[in-house]
């Protein structure tokens, strides 16, 4: 029996270590027998040797106290961010399932099989997010991954802690508050309108909302995560949509077109949020990553209205086919034309990711002077 309990415990231990240790758990263990059979004055039946290997510890307990390393999924250190990264995934699963149920209706979907649809894609959704932010964590817990933000941070950054504990009770001061500010009193507590433009404001909270966005939109593209999209009939007429000439698009042909580059894309956000936790003083190196992230969208978007299979639907020839195409929508909004939405949605994709290299640029360029500067003081 005691040979059966030693070796559940060797099979625990660090494999380095597990002859030493096992050789002192056995000394010690006899030790113990050879007292209580001293004691009692004769041998120790099979129950009560069990007994006394069940005071000693199980096997797992014991185990536990000479591994070296964390012994933990998520340490707690690192809670706080796997609860911001959970919560602000699961708020979006949500908020994607609730669309996905209003378009199934919209478009003349049974009721119950919507709601059912909706619930079965945002659970399933949900559990694959906190999944995939739990094998995270565990892989920054046995690998050692310095997250410099422990040791950086600073006080303008703590308010994301706020939304990585909130309760139910936060919720209920919450819709209180928002209850009162419609009637033009105010509720004592916390001003959680400005709560949030601080989480949007803490340089931790934009890193981990960068990688929480860029994991989501990368597990959809590559099909890890379904939300239910595809299964949807819509009925362009009902909603007050034109799709025109994009009703006749290949669209698995066009995915698989601008697969590669929307792959790079996304693991470049995830990038950039990573390198705001893991080096939040690398401003040149943020800036860097500026560049790159918006010399991509500029190229897809280029590509897209110029090169693609549907650029003879999207593209424009010059501003001012641009600029006749949005006065006509706005001259005859209903039904919306699709069509010249994807243009102008690719037009202002592509200006965005302009001003994000011009940012990225001058954080590098500023980034290099203060660090310079930095430097310099260190060293007088």
């Amino acid at each position: 029996m005691l040979e059966d309990y030693l070796r559940a415990v060797s099979r625990l231990l660090p494999r380095s270590k597990r002859d030493d240790i096992i050789a002192e758990l056995r000394d010690e263990i006899l030790t113990r027998i050879e007292a209580k059979e001293a004691e009692l004055g004769r041998v120790l039946t099979d129950a009560e040797t069990e007994q006394l290997l069940r005071d000693f510890g199980h096997p797992i307990v014991v185990a536990a106290r000479y591994r070296d390393g964390p012994q933990y999924g998520v340490g707690p250190a690192l809670y706080p961010y796997w609860a911001f990264a959970v919560r602000f995934a699961v708020i979006i699963q949500v908020c994607v399932s609730v669309i996905v149920f209003a378009a199934r209706i919209l478009s003349g979907g049974d009721i119950a099989e919507a709601f059912g649809s909706a619930i079965g894609s945002g659970v399933t959704g949900a559990m694959t997010l906190i999944g995939f932010a739990t094998v995270a964590a565990w892989l920054v817990e046995r690998k050692g991954i310095k997250v410099d933000y422990l040791n950086a941070w600073r006080v303008q950054d703590l308010r994301f802690l706020d939304f990585a504990f909130w309760d139910w009770t936060d919720v209920q001061e919450w819709m209180a508050q928002m209850n009162s500010s419609k009637h033009g009193t105010m509720t004592a507590g916390f001003d959680f309108s400005d709560d949030f433009r601080a989480i949007g404001r803490s340089t931790t909270g934009r890193g981990i909302g960068t990688i929480v966005g860029g994991v989501v939109l990368l597990l959809w593209w590559v099909g890890l995560l379904r939300f239910g999209f595809s299964s949807i009939s819509f009925d362009f007429g009902t909603l007050g949509l034109d799709p025109g000439a994009l009703a006749q698009v290949d669209w698995p042909a066009f995915k698989a077109e601008v697969f590669g580059p929307f792959v790079a894309y996304f693991a470049a956000l995830i990038t950039y949020g990573m390198v705001v936790l893991v080096h939040p003083a690398g401003v040149r190196l943020r800036g860097a990553i500026d560049i790159v992230i918006g010399v991509m969208a500029i190229a897809i978007s280029a590509w897209i209205g110029m090169s693609s299979s549907i650029a003879p639907v999207v593209g424009v020839d010059s501003v001012a086919e641009l600029i006749e195409r949005t006065l006509a929508m706005a001259a005859h909004p209903v039904p919306v034309p699709l069509t010249t939405v994807v243009t102008l949605i690719l037009t202002f994709t592509a200006i965005g990711g302009f001003f994000r290299a011009l940012r990225g640029l001058w954080a590098v360029v500023v980034g290099a002077y203060a660090e310079r500067y930095r430097l310099a003081g260190q060293s007088a």
